[in-house]
């Protein structure tokens, strides 16, 4: 495939903001990787460094270009999570590789203009964001969730993957400097060639002082850039950049995770507009899950010559509804576990690690771990209990205990979570899942196998509950 296609490979993944999976410590995702059979282009989230693990690959950057927002830029400057187009080589084995070329740009960067923390979403620039349990925040939005952004005028960038409706579902949040330019990606919708002006979802671009790049269209995929807005709230916009499609030759090897965004069947569908086939010789890793829309996949396989991707592996990326955080209790390097306030964590080849302390350790593996640490887990609760990592952060000290999963052996004033007793009292407060009080007979009367988060300090090996709440 000519050089020109790759980066038009590139351009439309990006503006499709499909997120990943990858390692920290190399290794390769359950089914594989991508195999070795020369030039790749690999979209997904940044899981970890030294090079850069995109998609359970690890790919060398000592000879890359690195771009950021069409600049120049370095390694140093991306970070966890944020959504990249890697174009590059993948060896035999599928789990290394070169990369010659690696972009990102964000999905939305402006001012929030709404934020609703109790349905976890906020809105920039007309793009309604969703907060989920992959999502990562940088170290300075404090706290690092939904409440972090409640500063009046905050000017966030987001990196993530589209859902089914046109939101955002972010995988990282940034904040940026006032004076920052502002940026959008999406789908055009209410092209007005006499007004010079189409909509971005909620948001209205006024195009009129710029030549756009690539032929503007209802329902074809642009990134637009600005540093003003209307009295009415419309971007003015300084670039129009029209995708030019996929642009792939067929058996071009293609990895993609995201969101099912159109789904007919499990033999046909798309993820960001990118449409994916099966056949009888696709390996199915489901883990229970039903196929569907805004279910988060990971697709391997090749381009067709009709532009199509046919998988030879699709794979369920299940979400991460178990919570831990506390102190470091001890690590085990070796043998890829770690004990955070009583519980046991399993790390592998697809946990992320990422350090937001001061020190900035990068690149940070679960070796740097020390006894004492205070880390947030989060991941899923396997059969046999305990803990298994998608994502573990290394913050500043924080006294509170929380954990979250399923409510086991529900019975007043006991649970147990992640194999934790937890122990309520007079003084324990008790939350429905919106946030609301309710009565401790109605928490109790609710919480048998049900998703639970409770919050308090740990008194040997039971958590002593200050908060216990609903979980949807």
């Amino acid at each position: 495939m000519k050089h020109s296609k790759f980066l038009a490979a590139i351009a439309t993944f990006l503006l499709a903001s499909c997120g990943g999976g990858g390692t920290d410590s190399g290794g390769s995702p359950a089914l594989g990787g991508i195999q070795g059979s020369g030039r790749t282009v690999s979209i997904g989230a940044i899981t970890g460094f030294g090079s850069i693990f995109v998609n359970g690959v690890e790919f060398a950057t000592s000879g890359a270009q690195i771009r950021i927002s069409d600049r120049s830029g370095t390694e140093a400057e991306l970070r966890i999570g944020q959504v990249v187009a890697v174009q590059g080589t993948v060896g035999a084995g599928g789990t290394t590789g070169t990369a010659t070329q690696v972009s990102f740009s964000a999905n939305v960067a402006g001012p929030i203009t709404q934020l609703n923390v109790a349905a976890g979403t906020f809105v920039v620039l007309g793009q309604t964001v969703r907060v989920t349990s992959v999502t990562h925040f940088d170290s300075d939005i404090v706290p690092s969730n939904i409440e972090g952004l409640a500063t009046p005028g905050l000017i966030v960038e987001v990196s993530g993957f589209p859902t089914a409706t046109g939101e955002i579902s972010a995988t990282r949040i940034e904040r940026e400097d006032p004076g920052s330019e502002f940026e959008v990606k999406g789908v055009v919708q209410g092209l007005d060639t006499s007004a010079r002006t189409f909509r971005v979802n909620a948001l209205t671009v006024d195009y009129s002082g710029v030549t756009p790049e690539g032929a503007l269209a209802d329902g074809r995929t642009v990134e637009v850039k600005g540093r003003t807005l209307t009295a009415g709230g419309a971007l003015v916009a300084t670039r129009v950049e029209v995708s030019p499609g996929i642009g792939a030759a067929a058996n071009d090897e293609v990895e993609l995770e995201g969101l099912i965004t159109r789904f007919t069947s499990s033999a046909d569908f798309e993820i960001a507009g990118q449409r994916v086939t099966t056949n009888a010789n696709t390996q199915f890793d489901l883990k229970g899950v039903t196929l569907g829309l805004d279910v988060r996949v990971e697709v391997e396989g090749a381009i067709d010559a009709n532009g199509v991707l046919v998988a030879r592996e699709v794979e369920v990326e299940p979400e991460n509804s178990a919570r831990a955080s506390g102190l470091v209790e001890s690590v085990n390097a070796a043998g890829n576990t770690l004990r955070v306030a009583g519980v046991t964590v399993t790390t592998n080849a697809a946990t992320q690690f990422e350090d937001k302390t001061n020190q900035q350790v990068r690149p940070f593996r679960l070796a740097d771990l020390r006894t004492g640490d205070f880390v947030e887990v989060r991941g899923t609760e396997p059969q046999g209990g305990g803990l298994t990592a998608s994502i573990v952060e290394r913050d500043d000290p924080d006294g509170e205990v929380t954990l979250q999963s399923i409510a086991r052996n529900v019975a007043d004033p006991n649970l147990v979570i992640l194999g934790v007793t937890v122990t309520t009292d007079a003084g324990t407060e008790f939350e429905d899942a919106a946030d609301a009080p309710i009565t401790r007979a109605q928490f109790f009367a609710q919480a048998p196998n049900r998703l639970v988060k409770a919050k308090g300090t740990l008194s040997g090996t039971t958590l002593v509950a200050e908060e216990v709440e609903l979980e949807d």
